[in-house]
């Protein structure tokens, strides 16, 4: 049987065990996760030699838990001290207001205290006023925009009043919920970390503990490197590392080493087991599937899994292989589908491949049939309504109710009630159907009646509601009716297990809201439905059903973060795509991002770099990687493949033994052999005759001005982002990025355009835009009108994916709305100084392409540049090509001496970009094919002629430039180059297309590499 490396919490436990074989008693081992601490238990065990005690292992979280001798209380029971905490600010704030908010800050309050000590608290919160607020949000701005927030803000003309007042209300609510909860004897989990953290040396003393061993942790809190550094420092603490020379030392800018290299550096150089050249101890088959759908991924993982296991040899070493194989799922909403695809085998011992499984992660809750069907039943309710003496419901309520599985089941009499009733509301077109009809149709059935029959008005009734339904859903579930209706036949209990689980966990919150309630509402009436329902459906979201099997089992199926300090022979990895792998950013982040990062505390960036620790880590010990992925034909809410998996096959180019084995279609397997080469962190890759076909797709299809300033500025960037397809799929962000915040401003000033010229925000393609007027006055009353203002951002932010009303962007939304005022104005100075008063708007967000033709090497090119302009507009007879900018510019590299310096020098790409712009203007007006173009021009011409303004002058030279939001002031910024780009367009248009030539000839050199830009 083939060797296999020793597993990393085998390895750990011998240690332990001939360290420490004498002074067990006194040892406590601290591990990332109970499933670590299960299979520790289970190495520890195999590796002792005599009868002796074992020491005590814990998760972090258990640690904290017996040091701080505190109570973690539960999200019901903070959510409602909070809330009476933070309601002494607020006497008028009620809870329905209050729970989507308390949500967020129990989140905000628990990362403080697991990342900062009192006194950084404090000076965080101080860090928040006026003055440092405008140092950091509005560094960026010119001195008359920082002139004008601060009078504002001092007027209280902005949101930014409020944006104070709820940071100085939410610095109080920290200090007094932590004092409410501890005069209780209750914690969150920062707190318990912190009070472990003030109590260590006290405990550690009291349960007569000489050493704390800390093994597997990459990402720690800040908390938890404080006690680790402590307790380091009285000799009391021992760290077994797990990392790869690959990501520690070899890439010391590689994400999956980033915090192992601050814990070395800081306590970690003392500790065992901290750099093993672990990638390349032996070798390793890395596979890659794309699929078109996750069906197709959960068919796959059976059939890898038959393939793994196609021989009596390779079946009995999985029996006797403790950490056989994992299947490791990113998105849990695969579970129930993986299950199901499970392959039938049995093995030596009898059992079958599902007997030998553990399911270590559970199903959302969420995600089950059961917390549909509440859901629905509380709309219903919701919306109940008494008429002409009855208690009626909205038909499309009780639809949905009835047509839900646990209404459609093997009950016959159920299906038949169910049927007639959906025929009647149709037949007799109900809007509102009578609650006593559909008790009465149903002769009294008991699903039907605790369904439908009025509720009454308080918590205890809610609760005796849902305990009447879970009641009469297991009689439901115990019997049935058999094809002839005569009889009675009772079914097996575990055709409805899960569904009974579901049922048990529902009953337990149930009793657990019965026990808080009376705590907060001493009148059971003064909690709403609607309130009620929030609370139970916030509880049932945040459980996971549980799955039963062998914990220490060969197949492990499990989420990413279960796998952590684990190992496993064989690991599959399904939905390896963007947004899942790694997950996607947070979105319920108070606390604006550039002051988590000054004050360290965690951001996405920081999750990223623990998500690869983690990714990366699964290659130390295994044989056999897979990793599959969702591709384009998955449809459009699927991210790219993984950039974790693009990483991992660009390092793998780096090792001069691979090998690409071919295998079936859309599959590739590639073998890792045996290495130690030195590697550079500058990654260069090689053109090849594939990668040289996609770049000549990608010409002819089309490519931006904007793409070929990118591909000056990074080459591989450009590569993987507009050849490959590789791109960062967009998520809601935790704060307005400067990307984020630009299209925001760029969304707002487009349709506030438009709805001067009173039309409508979007034209979707076949529709044609009109050309329209906008003169001085249409300028002035937009600024005049603070609301017209505010609800174009606030219309914007819907577009862009954007949550203004909480952290910086509450800051920022008050800087767009200076920035949309500040531009108008300026508008209505370049009309002022203008012979027309008024602009022509051709077009927004238009496109302008042209295509040209070379060659290069003997082979024919075809290029198609094309550029969407922001606006396209005519000043005075002129037209002008116009483009908005967030960012800044340097005034130097605006001015070009000559075209060369383009593919020199990236700090003249907006220069780049607007000669392109030029360019395509003018060879749409020399092209009398393009007719979408001179049909364009045709229109607004005829619009500037009814309104007596001079029409486009093709005589007047071509404007194109920026305006850029920082410098507003300094109006449209145009690119000069000596007469050349702006002089004769003789010599522009083939000057142009000689340098995209040249461009081209550039990117398809098979000769250069493609290198990184670091």
């Amino acid at each position: 049987m083939k060797t296999y490396p020793s597993p990393f919490l085998l390895e750990v436990a011998r240690s332990v065990y001939q360290q420490h074989k004498n002074e067990l008693n006194r040892i406590i081992v601290v591990l990332p996760s109970r499933r670590a601490c299960m299979y520790f238990k289970q190495y520890f065990g195999s590796v002792i030699d005599q009868l002796t005690i074992a020491p005590q292992i814990l998760s972090m979280e258990g640690f904290a838990e017996l040091f701080s001798k505190l109570l973690k209380a539960d999200n019901v029971t903070l959510l409602f001290e909070l809330f009476h905490t933070y309601k002494k600010d607020d006497k008028e704030l009620k809870i329905e207001d209050f729970i989507h908010l308390g949500k967020s800050l129990l989140s905000e309050f628990n990362m403080i205290d697991n990342n900062l000590d009192e006194k950084e608290v404090k000076k965080m919160f101080e860090h928040l006023n006026e003055v440092k607020l405008l140092e950091n949000w509005a560094k960026d701005l010119g001195d008359e925009e920082k002139d004008d927030l601060k009078k504002n803000w001092k007027d209280g003309k902005t949101s930014m009043t409020e944006f104070l007042v709820f940071w100085q209300r939410l610095s109080n609510s920290y200090s007094d919920f932590r004092k409410s909860l501890l005069s209780k004897g209750m914690a969150y989990g920062g707190i318990l970390f912190r009070e472990a953290l003030d109590h260590l040396e006290e405990r550690m003393e009291e349960f007569e503990i000489d050493k704390v061993i800390f093994a597997g942790f990459s990402q720690m809190s800040g908390v938890e490197q404080d006690i680790v550094e402590k307790l380091n420092n009285l000799s009391k603490a021992q760290v077994y590392f797990d990392a790869d020379k690959r990501y520690l030392d070899k890439f010391k800018n590689h994400e999956a080493g980033y915090y192992l290299r601050k814990y070395v550096k800081g306590f970690g150089a003392q500790h065992p087991h901290y750099a093993i050249d672990q990638f390349n101890s032996h070798d390793k088959k890395v596979g890659f599937k794309s699929v078109s759908s996750t069906v197709g991924e959960v068919k796959f993982a059976g059939e890898w899994l038959t393939s793994l296991l196609d021989s009596e040899e390779s079946k009995e070493d999985f029996i006797q292989t403790l950490n056989h194989t994992a299947i490791l799922l990113p998105d849990e909403s695969l579970l129930p589908a993986l299950l199901k695809s499970l392959p039938n085998i049995t093995f030596s011992d009898g059992k079958t491949l599902a007997e030998h499984t553990n399911i270590t992660m559970g199903v959302s809750f969420e995600k089950t049939p059961l917390f549909d069907l509440i859901r629905e039943i509380f709309q219903m309710k919701e919306r109940v309504t008494y008429k002409d003496g009855q208690y009626v419901a909205y038909f499309k309520s009780v639809q949905n109710i009835l047509r839900h599985p646990f209404f459609n089941s093997n009950y016959r009499e159920i299906d038949i009630i169910v049927g007639d009733i959906l025929d009647d509301l149709v037949n007799k077109n109900y809007i509102n159907v009578p609650l006593d009809y559909l008790v009465e149709k149903s002769g009294d059935l008991e699903i039907f009646s605790v369904v439908f029959k009025p509720w009454g008005k308080n918590y205890k009734d809610y609760i005796k509601s849902f305990i009447d339904l879970i009641n009469a859903l297991l009689k439901m579930m115990k019997s049935t009716i058999n094809p002839s209706g005569n009889e009675e036949i009772k079914i097996s209990d575990s055709i409805y297990s899960y569904e009974e689980e579901l049922l048990s966990i529902l009953f337990d919150h149930l009793k657990h809201l019965n026990r808080v309630l009376p705590n907060f509402f001493k009148v059971e009436s003064e909690l709403p439905l609607g309130i009620f329902r929030t609370l139970l459906l916030e509880l049932l979201r945040g459980t996971k059903v549980p799955f039963t099997g062998v914990p220490i089992a060969p197949l492990q199926i499990m989420g990413m973060l279960e796998s952590r300090a684990l190992d496993f022979k064989n690991v599959l990895i399904l939905t390896c795509n963007e947004g899942m792998l790694p997950t996607k950013k947070a979105v319920e982040a108070i606390i604006p991002f550039d002051i988590r990062s000054e004050f360290g505390l965690p951001t996405y960036k920081d999750k990223n770099a623990a998500f690869a620790y983690t990714f990366y880590r699964l290659f130390h010990r295994a044989d056999h990687l897979m990793f599959s992925y969702l591709d384009a034909n998955a449809g459009s809410d699927v991210g790219e493949m993984s950039r974790l998996l693009l990483q991992v096959k660009e390092e793998m180019l780096e090792e001069p033994s691979f090998r690409v084995l071919p295998i079936e279609k859309h599959q590739e397997a590639w073998l890792l052999a045996k290495a130690d080469k030195t590697m550079s962190e500058a990654i260069s890759i090689s053109k090849s005759d594939g990668l040289k076909k996609k770049i000549l797709e990608r010409l002819q299809k089309g490519i931006s001005p904007s793409s070929i300033s990118s591909y000056i500025r990074n080459p591989l960037t450009f590569i993987d982002q507009k050849v490959i397809g590789l791109v960062e799929k967009e998520d809601i962000e935790e704060d307005l990025d400067n990307r984020s915040f630009g299209n925001l401003i760029h969304t707002a000033m487009e349709w506030g355009l438009r709805r001067m010229a009173g039309l409508k925000d979007i034209y979707e393609k076949p529709e044609v835009q009109p050309s329209f007027v906008l003169r001085i006055e249409d300028f002035e009353k937009a600024i005049n009108d603070k609301a017209f203002i505010l609800q174009l951002i606030d219309d914007a932010a819907v577009k862009e994916k954007v949550e203004l009303l909480k952290g910086q962007n509450l800051l920022l939304k008050a800087v767009a709305e200076n920035i949309i005022i500040r531009f108008f104005r300026k508008q209505i100075e370049e009309l002022e100084a203008s012979e027309s008063k008024a602009f022509g708007i051709v077009r927004l967000e238009e496109y302008i392409s042209n295509t040209i033709h070379f060659e290069v090497d003997g082979e024919k090119v075809t290029l198609r540049l094309s550029g969407m302009a922001d606006r396209i507009d005519v000043l005075d007879g002129k037209l002008r090509i116009v483009d908005y900018k967030s960012g800044g510019f340097d005034p130097n590299k605006m001015k070009p001496k000559e075209w060369s310096v383009f593919m020199e020098d990236n700090a003249y790409a907006k220069a780049l970009q607007l000669s392109l712009y030029s360019y395509l203007t003018k060879a749409a007006i020399k092209n009398p094919q393009n007719k979408d173009f001179h049909s364009m021009i045709s229109e607004c011409n005829k619009v500037l002629i009814d309104e007596k303004i001079p029409t486009i002058d093709f005589n007047i030279e071509i404007d194109s430039g920026f305006y850029f939001f920082r410098k507003i002031n300094d109006g449209l910024i145009s690119c000069k180059m000596d007469g050349t780009l702006n002089g004769e367009e003789i010599d522009f248009i083939p000057k142009t297309e000689k340098w995209l030539q040249l461009w081209s000839e550039n990117l398809l050199d098979t000769e250069s590499a493609l290198e990184d830009v670091i």
